[in-house]
């Protein structure tokens, strides 16, 4: 049973965010809030609902802006649209393996990014995508890159007043590609013992561009920079890959937990990079 709360639910920003300042718990889908509060590791006795914000609302694509999206798009839509199948390859995969179809018709983007769990499916392939988030309040908008976004565990660049309005990703050119690797315990609802995302785009047989993302490798979702620059003007080749999965062994910092031990993270990690880059290299060649 949920405990006693007063719920607010604005149709405007500005009275969420002046709710929010007061102290009230942000809710958009309610998927990890209202679980929070049901099992007592939250006990807000003031919940402001979002969904009526027209602000928060929307998702469009063109050739030039490439995805603008609003914060309460849920998991589902992104699963569903033909552009993100077509075009954002390791978004569908990251999207279509939150939880169950009710969660995700119910989850969204924004509250994903929001909880800021290290293991969250959808961040990793919006990272790779090279997104940017737009946190909105009483001093304006703020357009911040998504990897710049998380400043340690759940901790955000997001002021008390502001809340995460949209969420902004460029159009992939021609020869690029995308993909997402899920390691789980058993092949059902079940948070990531380790996620990798690749993003590639190809010249020839070389890799133009190289973003490579690990969920489950730190206190939060991670680029893994330094690796990107390393394979950057390489072959798209085998010899790449496995030396890409060796690379970022230096970047990560799993930790052991009652799912997985860090050595245990650390070999996968080392394969899952090369099987996501591989995928990632095949789909940029259909493009």
């Amino acid at each position: 049973m949920l405990p006693k709360f007063e719920l607010y639910m604005p149709d405007t920003l500005e009275e969420a965010c002046r709710l929010k300042a007061a102290g009230a718990e942000v809710v958009a889908g309610g998927t990890d809030v209202f679980v929070n509060m049901h099992g007592g590791k939250d006990r807000s006795g003031q919940v402001v609902d979002i969904k009526n914000i027209p602000a928060l609302q929307g998702h469009t694509f063109d050739e030039a802006q490439g995805l603008d999206l609003g914060a309460l798009t849920t998991h589902r839509e992104i699963e569903l649209w033909d552009v993100i199948k077509q075009r954002y390859r390791a978004m569908f995969e990251g999207c279509s393996r939150v939880g169950s179809v009710q969660i995700r018709t119910r989850g969204t983007l924004g509250g994903n990014i929001c909880n800021g769990a290290p293991s969250a499916d959808s961040i990793g392939p919006m990272l790779v995508h090279d997104a940017r988030v737009v946190a909105a309040g009483p001093a304006g908008e703020r357009e911040i890159p998504l990897h710049a976004f998380y400043l340690g565990l759940k901790k955000l660049d997001l002021g008390p007043d502001e809340l995460l309005a949209r969420i902004r990703i460029p159009a992939p050119p021609a020869h690029a590609g995308s993909f997402y690797i899920k390691y789980t315990r058993r092949d059902a609802m079940d948070l990531a013992l380790l996620g990798v995302s690749a993003y590639v785009e190809l010249a020839g047989g070389t890799l133009k561009t190289v973003r490579i993302a690990l969920t489950t490798a730190a206190p939060t979702p991670i680029r893994a920079f330094e690796t990107e620059k390393a394979l950057t003007g390489r072959p798209a080749a085998e010899e790449t890959f496995l030396a890409a999965g060796k690379a970022v062994l230096q970047e990560s910092h799993p930790r052991s937990s009652w799912r997985s031990s860090a050595e245990f993270r650390l070999a996968l990690l080392e394969e899952l990079t090369a099987q996501a880059l591989r995928q990632a290299v095949a789909v940029a060649k259909e493009a």
